[in-house]
């Protein structure tokens, strides 16, 4: 991407150089994760550009009791602009009225 927009060219050294980071602390304590007790409800957007499919559908597995919406339809910026629908869709996961 550093190469292909010419707006992100300036910064692809130090993308590079944060990418290329070894020492960076763990993100999250997954055995708490895996004893959670709080319901979680996340929706995972197959197509973000931002985190990977995968990664996230991974990471939401470590968390105990986690329920997703999986969806090609919205995407990273989701939460703030489809509101409406992405509350709608958790509450629905909420309620199991998603089949």
């Amino acid at each position: 991407m550093f190469e292909s927009f010419t707006e992100l060219r300036k910064l692809q050294k130090p993308a590079n150089m944060l990418a290329e980071f070894k020492e960076w602390p763990v993100l999250y304590d997954e055995r708490q994760l895996a004893e959670n007790k709080v319901p979680v409800y996340a929706t995972v957007c197959v197509d973000d550009m931002y985190v990977d499919y995968d990664f996230a559908r991974e990471t939401a597995r470590k968390i105990k009791g986690c329920k997703t919406v999986v969806t090609n339809v919205w995407y990273h910026n989701s939460n703030s602009a489809k509101t409406e629908d992405v509350f709608k869709s958790l509450l629905a996961l909420r309620d199991d009225t998603i089949d």
